[in-house]
């Protein structure tokens, strides 16, 4: 199998192409000039540096391959636009270079977000028939580019895959979280029963994967996740006892984080950069449920992730303090 991986140098793509490599397939890593290679260096990959810009570009290094996993994308932004400069416009560069092959198209799966679709309501879960209502401009940016994929079906064989939040070795958000909890204090923004569905790293490439070799997952949309339902103080405890602490669990109300966010924007407007905290991610955090139904993936995939919390946290746990990160 030829596989075609972009954003491959990052945390999930980097898991991805070692599962790939282990497999024997001829891998190809599609990445922005400049991008950190260290968790791929050394292995029997391509690697090419075209970003996922210009169909021009892109449709030479597609042709021939079975499957492009199309993970590039921006979670954090300083504007809006670099949002849709990179999250929409580069999943329709992808596109648009894989229908200009023709027959010879291969299967393109789209890595979205349940950020596309927004937070549960009415006490239904998040599916992939939900009216989409995002919250911020990378959830627009998401569905705007699951748009595109649904433009191009009849060209380009596709799938669309929406994720939650993701975590595990090579991860930096939830890395501070954990950096807190060996303090003795876990923060969060709200209260501790939100509930969310996560997903460990391992299981998303094995959902990746599943997809790939899955002939009727082709033109569908599914939400994959761990099917364990968690809340923010649940997971507190679980990173508490994979680091032996007993954290003090301290919640900021939201509209003192609502303050911070400004200022981080401004400071961050002026130094050119992403903030890490904005008002629309307050907004997102703060949400009561963002909880999955992953019953057509189960059905159609039959796939069941293997990681809960109890056993994803402590592998996390072990490889933050392995690479000195804890």
């Amino acid at each position: 199998m030829r596989a075609v991986v972009t954003g491959g140098a990052g945390f999930i793509g980097s898991h991805l192409i070692e599962s790939l490599v282990a497999s024997s397939a001829d891998v190809v890593c599609v990445e922005r000039p400049g991008a950190p290679r260290q968790w791929i260096r050394g292995l029997p990959i391509s690697v090419v540096e075209c970003g996922v810009r210009e169909p021009d570009a892109l449709a030479p290094v597609l042709d021939g391959a079975d499957v492009v996993f199309h993970l590039a994308g921006l979670t954090e932004a300083r504007t809006p636009a670099d949002y849709y400069a990179v999250n929409t416009d580069g999943t329709a560069a992808v596109l648009k270079a894989a229908a200009r092959l023709g027959g010879r198209a291969p299967r393109v799966i789209l890595m979205s977000s349940i950020a596309a679709v927004g937070p549960c309501r009415n006490g239904e879960l998040i599916g992939p028939d939900s009216s989409p209502r995002p919250l911020s401009s990378y959830g627009y940016s998401k569905l705007l580019a699951e748009a595109v994929v649904h433009a191009h079906r009849d060209r380009v064989p596709t799938s669309i895959v929406r994720f939650p939040s993701i975590y595990g070795p090579r991860e930096r958000g939830v890395l501070k979280f954990f950096q807190l909890v060996r303090r003795g204090i876990a923060l969060t923004i709200g209260g501790w029963d939100r509930q969310l569905s996560l997903m460990y790293v391992k299981d998303v490439v094995a959902g990746l994967r599943r997809i790939a070799e899955t002939p009727v997952a082709e033109g569908r949309t599914y939400c994959l996740a761990h099917p364990e339902v968690v809340t923010w103080r649940g997971f507190a405890a679980e990173v508490g006892r994979a680091l032996k602490k007993d954290p003090i669990l301290v919640s900021v109300p939201r509209g003192v984080a609502e303050v911070v966010a400004r200022f981080a924007e401004v400071g961050a407007a002026l130094r050119r950069r992403a903030a890490i905290l904005n008002r629309e991610r307050v907004d997102e955090i703060t949400q009561d449920r963002w909880v999955c139904d992953t019953s057509l993936a189960s059905r159609d995939l039959a796939f069941a992730p293997a990681y809960p919390t109890a056993r994803g946290v402590p592998e996390t746990a072990a490889w933050y303090r392995e690479m000195g990160w804890l």
